[in-house]
């Protein structure tokens, strides 16, 4: 099972301190990225759900544990973490701000506690649930009194930018309150709807290809189906159209090694799937 085994990979070749690789299997320390680390989180709880499978949920338990445990020791006295000395913080391609504490990492760190919380829940480990619990709501109420301001999620607190990256990330968590998501979710498939990939001035930054799993996701949570199916439909239709049979890593591939063929961007047909789940026929 191709889930199951890149988990286990990934475990395998976790640092003592508890950070797993970015490239597994392998000893690619230049890849250590921080934030993939999240990402397995949300692999696991995945895993989980599609299968039932407590017993890799089990095995893996200790390595979960340590990783959130090294990731809680990086926050400081404003209940934010920064990024960790020598490894390196991915974010996106997309022309966001780096500064820190960045708004993209810790709210990618809050809904990894949150996903990590719910399976806690779910396979009865009570004790780890109630933590990652307290230490997730401590991390939201930081970053709304960091990050937001009139209605706007900023990438950092000097509103360098602000992106669609960061306020999916804020409806996905709930630290976007239920009455101020709308907003959010109009902006970001305005902006995904808009085919001028380049920086628009007043509007969000443009997420990757990559990232856009984390708009279609806060898109399907609001409802906005519909919309989901025609940002696919213009967006990764231009390359269907071009006759490009694999996926771009970015919208634009002209940086050194670009690549044309990018497993990172081909994830529309799961989010078609799921959007036909909702839409009438």
């Amino acid at each position: 099972q191709p889930l199951r085994q890149v988990l286990r990979m990934a475990a395998d070749g976790a640092y003592p301190d508890g950070v797993l690789p970015g490239v597994a299997p392998g000893e690619v320390h230049a890849y250590t990225v921080v934030d993939y680390n999240f990402t397995w989180v949300e692999l696991l709880e995945l895993y989980w759900r599609l299968t039932g499978d407590s017993s890799l949920v089990g095995e893996l338990w200790p390595v979960l544990v340590k990783l959130l445990d090294r990731f809680a020791a990086d926050v400081q006295r404003d209940g934010l973490i920064r990024s960790q000395p020598g490894r390196r913080l991915f974010l996106d391609w997309a022309p966001v701000s780096r500064q820190e504490p960045n708004a993209i990492y810790n709210l990618h760190y809050l809904l990894a506690l949150q996903t990590a919380a719910k399976l806690a829940g779910e396979v009865e480990r009570g004790d780890a649930a109630g933590r990652w619990q307290d230490q997730a709501i401590r991390l939201r109420l930081a970053c709304r009194a960091a990050f937001l301001q009139d209605g706007r999620w900023w990438d950092d607190r000097e509103r360098t930018t602000a992106s669609q990256l960061v306020a999916a990330l804020a409806v996905l968590t709930g630290a976007a309150e239920a009455d101020e998501q709308p907003a959010q979710l109009d902006a970001i498939a305005a902006r995904s709807l808009d085919l001028d990939d380049n920086a628009q001035p007043g509007a969000l930054v443009l997420a990757s290809p990559f990232m856009h799993h984390y708009l279609f996701e806060a898109l399907h949570a609001g409802g906005w189906e519909m919309a989901v199916v025609e940002i696919i439909r213009r967006r990764w239709g231009r390359w269907a159209n071009a006759g490009c049979p694999t996926t771009w890593e970015n919208w634009n591939v002209d940086f050194p090694d670009g690549s044309t063929c990018h497993a990172f961007s081909a994830h529309p047909l799961y989010h078609l799937s799921k959007a036909a789940q909702s839409l009438p026929l």
